[in-house]
This record gives structure tokens, C-alpha cells and sequence, in this order.
């Protein structure tokens, strides 16, 4: 056999081969080349997917579009944070494969690719459906690991429910397990610049009574303390006054499944420069601390132009007004027109009415301190 024969069945062979590989690897409507999207057609459908359901073995859940809104069915259908189902989607619409795997279904485990409700899996099932209920994308989802020289994404081993063939593929695909990680966890979002005064009032009748000098200070001064005593730290005060303003949640409940019994409340009033008049109910119960919020414009609060004129001229007149080396600048406070103010109530009593948030315990911990807790011991 000479060199040319030899060079021919070398050649015949490789095609063989190839085409043998091909036909084998679009068996089910498996994708036959690395390079391409494993859903080539979700991107371009993307806008119409209506519900995501991830399936594991801690149980189900569904992330469904309720008219502009997403929101996840097994919270009471509360808002589902917005960032996380677009990162959801576009992670699975730009997942890539990079290499075909094996087929056999005794190697599955190993991969972290079992079928979702086998016992022992720990392979996460993704469902993405349309407005009609039709699926436009269905995955088992693996192991993974941090990509060869590019840590923005993760080597990824997935399975498509309808096919054995297993793939090794490359994007970012984060499938969040835990019902209460799909919540959108913001509760209040105030500026601190915008906080003019803190009220807290105990179930005891203490109060605690943070306020601000001048609109543009940085640091809270407590108001209501004894003769002669001084705060143990700055940082606290202001962390109460900080917290409250940028609450989040942990969990959330409809108002109905909780009864808030007003005798054992703390009640925090936040007022803001321009109006907007904060009121956060909290009550610790069962290893719990449970939160709700309601706003009011109260024109009575509005920062009046004098007054900030005043401040300005005050704060010119004087070295007190100027920032010392190493000092951080404080911002000027911007304040919003009463229009302006009242729509932003009525977007917040829309978003918090009629529920009942919990928060975790640090934040709890944070701004549930009484006056004494700030005092220093040298005092």
C-alpha cells in the first residue's frame, strides 16, 4: 500500500468519523458544534418569556411577569428583584458551548447533572416559558467552576431534559435555589443628606431624638440626652439614622399573617428636608423583628429658603464652616418640589402597603439601640 492510499483512507477515515459525529450529536436537537449559544433563539424571544421556574430539591419556585411587574408566586406573588431576572435571562441566553460530554447517564453524578428529583441531586432545573405557557428554554444545570483565563464567567456542565448529551459550556448563570433570594429586598432608599430628624418612641415611652444642626451636616447630634453625658460613638448615631433610611428586608409577609399589637411597638418617624414624613412600626417576636412602613407629606417640614439661606451665610461667616484637612465634604441637600415629594409618597405607600417585612438582625440590632446604649461610661 503506498503513500497515497495510505493518505486517502486517512482522509476517508476523518470524514467518517466527522459525519458520524454530527448526526450523532443533533439526536434529540442537541447543537453539533462548540461556539454557539445553546439556545440560539431565546435572545431574539427574550421579551416574551413570562415565567421562570427553577426546580431543586429544596423544592420550586416561579418567578412570573404579572403585567410590567415580576413577581415570585411563592412569596405572595411580592416583587421579584428586577436585576436578578434579567441576569437569569440574559445568562442563559448567552451561554455557550464549548465542548460536547459524555451521554452516559451513570457519569450524570458526577457531572452534578442527575435528574433534578433523583435522590441525593444537586442539579438545578430551569424552565423559561412564554405568556401561552410555551417553553422557550429548558436546562438541568451542574457543576461549575471559574473559566481558564476569564473570571467574569464560569465553565458551566449542563444537560437539556430531552437528551442525554451533556455539554460543557461558558457564561455566567448564577440560578438563585432559595425563594426569598428572587425578592427585590429594598423597603425605604432615603438619602441620608434628606434626613432632617430621626423620632423614636420605645414601648417603655423613651424617646430617642436624632437631629441635624444644619441641613448639610454630616453627623446626627442626639437631642434628648442627660446633663452632662456624652455619646460613646458617632458612628452609632449615625448608623441608627443610616439604617433606617436605607432599610432591606430578609423575608416578607402579607399584613394579615402578622398581628402587630401597638403596645409593644418601637416607632421610628423619620422627616426629610423637603416634606416626606416616614413612619417604621417595628416589633420583635418569635426570634423575628418585623417591620412596616407608611409616608405622609407634611408640608410643615419643608426646608424654607430663608433658612437655608441663613445656614449658608452662617456657615461663610465663620472657620466653623469650613472643612478641615482630612475631613470628608458634606454634600448640599437637594430638595424636592412638594410635587415632587407627594409622588414619591404615593409611590411608596403603593409598593409597602398591605405588607409586613422581616429584617435581619444586625439592622435590628442597629436601630433598636435606646438612649442609654449611646452614652459613653466616662460621662
Amino acid at each position: 500500500m503506498n503513500t497515497r492510499t495510505l493518505t486517502f483512507l486517512g482522509i476517508a477515515t476523518a470524514v467518517a468519523i466527522f459525519v458520524a459525529v454530527l448526526f450523532s450529536s443533533r439526536e434529540g436537537g442537541e447543537l453539533p458544534y462548540g461556539n454557539q449559544p445553546v439556545f440560539p433563539d431565546l435572545m431574539a424571544n427574550i421579551n416574551d418569556v413570562a415565567e421562570i421556574s427553577i426546580a431543586a430539591q429544596s423544592g420550586l419556585i416561579s418567578v412570573v411577569r404579572e403585567g410590567e411587574t415580576w413577581r415570585v408566586k411563592e412569596k405572595s406573588h411580592y416583587r421579584a428583584n428586577i436585576g436578578k431576572v434579567r441576569e437569569t435571562l440574559l445568562g442563559l441566553a448567552e451561554l455557550t458551548i464549548l465542548e460536547a460530554k459524555t451521554k452516559n447517564p451513570d457519569l450524570y453524578e458526577k457531572l452534578g447533572l442527575k435528574e433534578v428529583e433523583a435522590e441525593g441531586s444537586l442539579s438545578t432545573g430551569i424552565t423559561i416559558k412564554n405568556g401561552e405557557g410555551e417553553n422557550l428554554a429548558a436546562l438541568i444545570v451542574g457543576n461549575q467552576r471559574p473559566a481558564k483565563g476569564d473570571p467574569s464567567r464560569d465553565e458551566i456542565y449542563v444537560r437539556k431534559p430531552d437528551g442525554p448529551q451533556t455539554w460543557l459550556t461558558i457564561g455566567h448563570l448564577n440560578v438563585e435555589r432559595i425563594p426569598g433570594e428572587w425578592l427585590d429586598k429594598e423597603i425605604l432608599d432615603l438619602e441620608p443628606i434628606r434626613l432632617r430628624r430621626v423620632h423614636i418612641t420605645y414601648p417603655d415611652k423613651t424617646t430617642l431624638i436624632l437631629e441635624k444642626e444644619k441641613p448639610n451636616d454630616l453627623d446626627f447630634t442626639v437631642v434628648n440626652l442627660p446633663r452632662d453625658a456624652k455619646i460613646e460613638s458617632q458612628f452609632t448615631v449615625n448608623n441608627i439614622a443610616s439604617t433606617l433610611s436605607n432599610l432591606a428586608l430578609d423575608d416578607v409577609r402579607e399584613a394579615s399573617d402578622v398581628s402587630f399589637d401597638e403596645q409593644s411597638i418601637v416607632k421610628a418617624v423619620l422627616e426629610t428636608i423637603d416634606g416626606l414624613e416616614a413612619t417604621v412600626k417595628i416589633l420583635r417576636k418569635d426570634d423575628k423583628t418585623y417591620v412596616t412602613v407608611a409616608a405622609v407629606f407634611n408640608p410643615d417640614l419643608v426646608l424654607q429658603p430663608e433658612s437655608a439661606k441663613e445656614t449658608d451665610e452662617n456657615k461663610g461667616g465663620s472657620d466653623e464652616g469650613e472643612v478641615k484637612k482630612g475631613q470628608p465634604k458634606s454634600e448640599e441637600p437637594t430638595i424636592k418640589s412638594a410635587e415632587e415629594v407627594k409622588a414619591e409618597v404615593e409611590a411608596l405607600n403603593e409598593k409597602l402597603g398591605g405588607w409586613v417585612y422581616i429584617i435581619p438582625k444586625y439592622r435590628a440590632d442597629n436601630i433598636l439601640k435606646k438612649p442609654e446604649d449611646l452614652i459613653s461610661k466616662d460621662s
